[in-house]
């Protein structure tokens, strides 16, 4: 038996192009283990398969081949209203004609629950999403924020082993989808409910998650906990992907346990940490990955790199660089309270980076 609360195993999906009668395989072999209560994201770009996964699990589509599994139990042939999971949809899919207490009560009244039962179920979800005293309004009496909770409400209210969540905040205005994605995720961890969400949002997957899955035309380039993700991506796509980065190329020289000597091609040197068991080979060609906010300006000849300041924006909170060197060009991101000497555009400057923000991939 499975650890897993869910396992995907093997997963395939084909569809047929309609223009060129060719075959798409928009989930190519995908596999992977949610465990009981944790939330776990499928990151990705349009078209990777991350919601084309996420409707295989939850019945709205049929697998090419492989299997899914709940609890142990396998549930390629169960219908959608026979698989204990609920769905939460990107377009909320409220009904408009019922008000918020009968669009929440609407799974629990076709499972023929007894009114009274119904009625506690109902205000007690309500009470979770924060809804108390909205429950005669109309979807279109209500905010965004409100739809969306009103969608998780009714989700939640039949008390599924399994939360499915297909970018349920994308229609949000961005300071409320931060809002709510700190609540998403309080209610989930309350609720200890196993959860799978979608997002093509790498900063709503590393606020939500236990573990992110990103993924790339249709299959999974890597698994890990946000804060793995972001400091050992395991290639350039999810180096680029998840947050901002600079690339710049070097030459391995040699490889020491969880460390790598990096060799410039100004001659300037440096000690990356990698991740264990990832090898490089001594002459190989790397890309050292550059985080911006690791970065530091320093005199224009004791920097690892030096060039001139081409961009400057102040946002309040920080000031946000970017500098053309030699080696190509870098972004450099600092607390505007941290900043003594702000460089100006077209000034010359050498910059460092810390030694967190710096990581190493293959070149590809």
């Amino acid at each position: 038996m499975s650890n897993y609360y869910v396992e995907v195993r093997n997963l395939v999906k084909l569809f047929k192009d309609p223009a060129t009668r060719s075959t798409v395989r928009a989930v190519d072999g995908v596999s992977f283990g949610v465990e009981k209560g944790k939330l776990v994201t499928l990151l990705g770009p349009s078209g990777c398969g991350k919601t084309t996964t996420l409707r295989l699990i939850g019945g709205f589509e049929i697998p090419t081949s492989g299997e899914i599994l709940i609890d142990n139990v396998v549930v390629n042939d169960l219908p959608p209203n026979r698989r204990p999971t609920a769905m939460v949809f990107q377009s909320y899919a409220l009904f408009p004609h019922l008000n918020v207490f009968e669009n929440v009560a609407y799974g629990l009244k076709a499972r023929k629950m007894p009114r009274e039962v119904i009625r506690e179920k109902v205000m007690n979800v309500l009470a979770i999403v924060g809804l108390v005293g909205l429950e005669m309004r109309y979807p279109s009496q209500l905010s965004g924020g409100q739809q969306q909770r009103v969608a998780l409400a009714r989700a939640l209210v039949v008390e599924p082993k399994v939360l499915l969540l297909d970018e349920p905040l994308s229609n949000l205005d961005a300071k409320l989808r931060e809002q709510m994605r700190v609540e998403l995720r309080k209610i989930q961890m309350n609720l200890g409910i196993t959860s799978i969400y979608v997002t093509h949002d790498q900063l709503e997957a590393m606020t939500l998650s236990d573990y992110v899955i990103v993924m790339k035309d249709g299959k999974i380039v890597q698994t890990d906990t946000p804060e793995m993700l972001y400091r050992f991506p395991a290639n350039v796509f999810v180096a680029g992907f998840i947050g901002r980065a600079s690339f710049v190329e070097g030459r391995l020289i040699e490889q020491k346990e969880n460390e790598c000597l990096v060799e410039l091609r100004n001659g300037k040197k440096i000690n990356v940490e990698t991740r264990p068991g990832v090898a490089f080979a001594p002459g190989e060609e790397v890309l050292l990955v550059l985080r911006p906010e690791g970065g530091r300006f320093v005199a224009s000849k004791e920097g690892l790199l030096s060039g001139e300041v081409i961009t400057r924006v102040y946002t309040g909170s920080t000031f946000y660089f970017e500098i053309k060197t030699d080696l190509g060009q870098v972004s450099v991101e600092m607390h505007s309270h941290d900043v003594r000497a702000v460089p100006q555009v077209g000034e010359i400057v050498g910059v460092d980076f810390e030694r967190f923000s710096v990581a190493l991939v293959k070149r590809e």
